[in-house]
């Protein structure tokens, strides 16, 4: 059955919440509307997208010059199954509001249960789970705390910094960083954060070499590896883009710094874990955030976060397996335009229905939010 893709990037906020009609920050609902047509590059063909407004003529050069065989929506639902980036309640009346029926969306149950999922603690019992299947130490889980007292006895005991993370959160909103000193004036902040979402995940802080992530899909309760996404994150967890290769060149990557057996065998006990720990509770996309990191015994933070909905590591493995030239290699990014910078930008180098070298922004002309893929290679190649 074909889908009607929708981009949400609110939907972490959305699922902090937790309430049908959800309001978006502007800024999220900004980066939404700019990233409508994003489903084009990663959903299937004969599957739709819902957007706004969006230009014609830039879909159809898109369509034509991609082969993506991914069409706008029609205002038609039936035979169209619902696909947000991720479920929420909000997420859930979006699709509603378009006409869908309440038997065609998840039941509020359904909702608890991803939403269970996607609190933060799902990582720290994943990664408890997977650590005594391998041979070799890892960064230990973060740790759920639930009171002042809790959180200043963890910090006290980490002098060298502890990031305190709300359960629900995305994108770096709700990270905090402290330390025994900043603590004794933050104690306000601690409180806010527990009174809003009930806990905080805490770990003591990382000297970070690199963020990764292994990508996989949940069908039926059966977990399958789906790539690698290496990423960059900057200030303080603010997700700022991700490289463009092949799966061996990121695995190259990982392992100069980790060694090749150390992914490998992350990857493998992943797998049951993630089938074990969400079951039958959810079906789509997830990505599982690491970091290889300075940490004297361990190399690996093997289980930083999982997103139980479609990431922008998907969006880029995706996009680079499907329409980029094999050997290429270089960088997507996210950038907030200002109105000179709005035409859009498609200024690349195609053969065969795939990307060598050049410049493709996937939102079209006029978006607030830009997101921008750049690759290069050696071969001359018809500029289109």
């Amino acid at each position: 059955m074909a889908s009607l893709n929708l981009f949400y990037p609110e939907n972490d906020l959305a699922l902090a919440r937790n309430i049908p009609r959800y309001t978006a920050p502007p800024a999220a609902t900004q980066l939404r509307r700019s990233g409508y047509a994003l489903p084009l590059w990663y959903a299937d063909r004969g599957d739709r997208f819902y957007c706004e407004g969006i230009n014609a003529d830039w879909i159809r050069r898109i369509r034509d010059t991609f082969d993506t065989g991914i069409e706008p929506f029609d205002h038609i639902t039936e035979g169209l199954s619902p696909a947000p980036w991720g479920w929420s309640k909000g997420a859930r009346q979006f699709f509603a509001d378009l006409g869908y029926d309440s038997s065609l969306l998840p039941s509020d149950a359904e909702l608890d249960a991803i939403r269970a999922l996607s609190h933060r603690r799902t990582a720290a019992e994943v990664s408890r789970l997977i650590a005594g299947k391998l041979p070799f130490e890892v960064a230990p889980p973060a740790q759920e705390l639930r009171t002042v007292a809790e959180i200043n006895d963890f910090i006290n005991a980490h002098p060298q910094g502890t990031v305190l993370k709300l359960p629900w959160s995305s994108s770096g909103r709700g990270l905090v960083a402290t330390d025994p000193v900043t603590a004794r004036s933050q104690s306000n902040m601690f409180e806010g954060m527990l009174r809003r979402q009930g806990s905080v995940m805490a770990e003591p802080r990382h000297k970070k070499v690199l963020d990764f992530a292994m990508l996989f899909n949940l069908r039926r309760g059966h977990c399958s590896f789906a790539g690698l996404s290496v990423f960059t994150n900057v200030q303080f967890g603010t997700y700022a883009g991700n490289r463009l290769a092949s799966d061996s060149m990121l695995m190259e990557q990982i392992a100069s710094l980790a060694g090749s057996e150390q992914p490998v065998a992350v990857r493998d006990a992943l797998i049951p874990a993630l089938e074990q720990t969400a079951g039958a509770n959810y079906e789509g996309p997830l990505g599982v955030d690491m970091m290889i990191v300075d940490g004297g015994s361990y190399r690996l933070a093997p289980v930083t976060e999982i997103n139980f909905r479609m990431t922008m590591g998907h969006l880029c493995r995706r996009f680079y397996d499907r329409y980029a030239a094999e050997g290429s290699e270089g960088s997507f990014s996210i950038h907030t335009n200002t109105p000179a910078d709005r035409a859009g930008v498609f200024d690349a180098s195609m053969s065969g229905g795939r990307m060598h070298s050049g410049t493709l922004d996937m939102a079209p002309p006029g978006s607030l939010f830009s997101f921008i893929v750049r690759l290069g290679d050696c071969r001359a190649v018809k500029n289109v």
